[in-house]
C-alpha cells in the first residue's frame, strides 16, 4: 500500500499506471512499424511528387540523415500497414461490448489482471509472429484488442465507486489520462529503442512489464471502498456518502430505455467522432511525419509523442478547472461537460482546417498538429465522463457498448486515410484527409450540444440514491 496517501487516490495512481501501460502496448505499433517497412520498396503512382516536401536546405545540418535511413525488412504498403494497426479493433470491439457488464456483475479487480496479462503475453510473441507471416501477425493484434477490450470499460464501475462526487473529474481524468502518458512515452521509448536496439526488442521490453503492473495492481486495487483492508474508516464512510451506492440485489439492465435514450444516441455521436480523430492522428501522423515531412526516426518519434504530452498536461487542468466550477457552482454540470467537450471537438476541427493549407511549411504544420491533438485533452471532462453522470448504475455496461459499437472508426478511418494515400503520399490527398476528420469533429460537437444531457435517466433505478457527502478533515 502507498503509505499515507488515502485509498481512493492509491488506487486511482496504480488505474493509471495500468492505463499508461495498455495504451503503450496499444500504440507502439504505430510508430514501430516506421522501423519494420521497407519504404523504398513499395510503388508509388509519382515519386516526384511523393517527396514534395523534400527536406529544406536550411534543416539539412539539423536532420542530416532524414532521407537516407536504413528501411525495414516487410513490404507493406499503405493499407497492409493500415491493417496492422486497425486489427487490434477487430478484436477490441467484440470483448468492450460486453465487459462494462461483467465488471458490474463480478467486479473490475480479477478481469482487469487477467486481460492485462495476455496482453503482455501476446506483445511479446509479436516479433515471431510478424516473420511468420504478415498473417500471423495481424492474427497476434486482433488477439491483443480482445484482451484489452474489456480493459476500459470495466474501469467505470471502479470509478463509480470509488470517486467522490466533488472529484469525479479529476479522478476520472487522471486514471484516463494514464493514456496520454502512455502515449507520450510509448511512442518516444519505441523510437528510441527500435532505433538502438531494433524494432523486436520494443515488443520484448514492453511486453515483459505486464508483471510489474498487474502486481501492483492486485496489490492496492478492490473493488470497492468496503472490500479494502487497508482504508479508514473515515474515508470508507466519505465515499459512502458522496457516490451512487447501488442496492444489494443486482439490477436488470433497461435494455429498451438505453437503445431509446437521446442522450445515450449523443454519446455515441461523439464517441464516433472522438474515435474517428483520435486514431486518425495516432496512427497516421507518423507515417505522415517520414512520408511528407521526412523526418528520421527519432526525431519522428519525439514529435510524434509531443500532441500527446500536450493533451495530458491539458487534460489534468481542464479537469482541476471543471472540479472547481463544479463545487463553486459556478456553471452546472451540464454546462461544464457540453463546454469540454465543445473545446475538445471545435479546436482540433479548426486545427485540422488550417493544416490543410499549410502545405510544406514544417513550423506550423506542427504547432497546428499539436494543438489539433492537445486541445482533445478537454474530451475526459465532457462527453468521456458524461456515463456516469446519466447512469451510474449501468455506467459500464452503457460505455461498453457505445465504446464497442464507435470502435468501427477506430479502424475505418486509419482504413481510409490509407486508402486516400495509397501509392500517393501527397498534400492534395492528405488535404482531403485532414478536412474530413474536421467536417466530423463538428458534427460530433453540436450533436452533443444538442441532444447531450447530464441529468441523471429515469430507467438508472430508483433505489439508487445519492446523499450529501460528509466532510473528510
Amino acid at each position: 500500500m502507498l503509505e499515507g496517501i488515502p485509498a481512493r487516490y492509491a488506487v486511482a495512481f496504480v488505474a493509471f499506471l495500468n492505463f499508461f501501460y495498455v495504451y503503450m502496448i496499444r500504440l507502439n505499433v504505430n510508430i514501430v512499424i516506421v522501423a519494420m517497412v521497407n519504404y523504398t520498396a513499395i510503388p508509388h503512382t509519382n515519386v516526384t511528387t511523393a517527396q514534395e516536401c523534400g527536406q529544406p536546405e536550411e534543416e539539412q545540418a539539423a536532420y542530416p540523415d532524414a532521407d537516407q535511413q536504413d528501411d525495414g525488412e516487410f513490404v507493406w504498403d499503405e493499407k497492409i500497414q493500415s491493417l496492422v494497426s486497425v486489427s487490434f479493433f477487430w478484436g477490441y470491439i467484440v470483448t468492450q461490448l460486453i465487459g462494462g457488464r461483467i465488471a458490474e456483475k463480478f467486479g473490475t479487480k480479477y478481469m482487469f489482471a487477467g486481460a492485462q496479462m495476455t496482453a503482455g503475453l501476446v506483445t511479446v510473441c509479436l516479433p515471431i509472429l510478424a516473420r511468420s507471416g504478415t498473417e500471423f501477425f495481424i492474427a497476434g493484434r486482433i488477439l491483443l484488442g480482445l484482451a484489452q477490450g474489456v480493459i476500459v470499460p470495466s474501469i467505470q464501475p471502479l470509478v463509480a465507486k470509488w470517486a467522490p462526487t466533488g472529484e469525479r473529474s479529476s479522478i476520472t481524468t487522471f486514471i484516463f489520462s494514464g493514456a496520454q502518458v502512455g502515449t507520450v512515452l510509448g511512442i518516444t521509448c519505441s523510437g528510441l529503442i527500435a532505433d538502438s536496439l531494433g524494432w523486436e526488442a520494443v515488443f520484448y521490453i514492453q511486453g515483459s512489464l505486464a508483471v510489474v503492473v498487474v502486481a501492483a495492481w492486485l496489490h492496492v486495487v478492490y473493488d470497492s471502498p468496503e472490500l479494502h483492508p487497508r482504508i479508514s474508516a473515515k474515508e470508507r464512510e466519505y465515499i459512502k456518502s458522496s457516490t451512487f451506492t447501488p442496492a444489494n440485489k443486482a439490477l436488470a439492465v433497461p435494455w429498451k430505455s438505453i437503445a431509446t435514450s437521446v442522450p445515450c444516441w449523443a454519446l455515441l455521436v461523439s464517441t464516433l467522432g472522438n474515435n474517428w480523430a483520435f486514431y486518425m492522428l495516432i496512427t497516421q501522423l507518423p507515417i505522415y511525419m517520414k512520408t511528407i515531412l521526412h523526418f528520421d526516426m527519432k526525431s519522428n518519434a519525439l514529435l510524434s509523442a509531443l500532441p500527446y504530452l500536450v493533451m495530458w498536461i491539458l487534460s489534468l487542468l481542464v479537469a482541476q478547472f471543471a472540479d472547481l466550477t463544479a463545487r463553486k457552482g459556478w456553471a452546472s454540470t451540464n454546462v461544464i461537460r457540453k463546454t469540454a467537450n465543445s473545446v475538445a471537438k471545435l479546436g482540433p476541427a479548426l486545427c485540422l482546417l488550417m493544416v490543410s493549407f499549410t502545405g510544406c511549411d514544417r513550423l506550423s504544420t506542427l504547432i497546428l498538429l499539436v494543438l489539433a491533438v492537445g486541445l482533445q485533452g478537454a474530451v475526459f471532462s465532457g462527453f468521456l465522463i458524461n456515463h456516469l453522470d446519466m447512469a451510474p448504475n449501468f455506467s459500464g455496461t452503457i460505455y461498453g457498448i457505445i465504446s464497442g459499437l464507435a470502435s468501427v472508426n477506430s479502424w475505418l478511418a486509419p482504413l481510409v486515410v490509407a486508402s486516400l494515400t495509397e501509392a500517393q503520399q501527397t498534400l492534395s490527398q492528405w488535404r482531403i484527409a485532414f478536412l474530413l476528420c474536421s467536417s466530423i469533429l463538428v458534427i460530433d460537437a453540436f450533436v452533443f450540444l444538442l441532444f447531450g444531457s447530464t441529468e441523471r435517466q429515469p430507467w438508472d433505478k430508483e433505489e439508487i440514491q445519492q446523499t450529501e457527502p460528509t466532510e473528510l478533515n
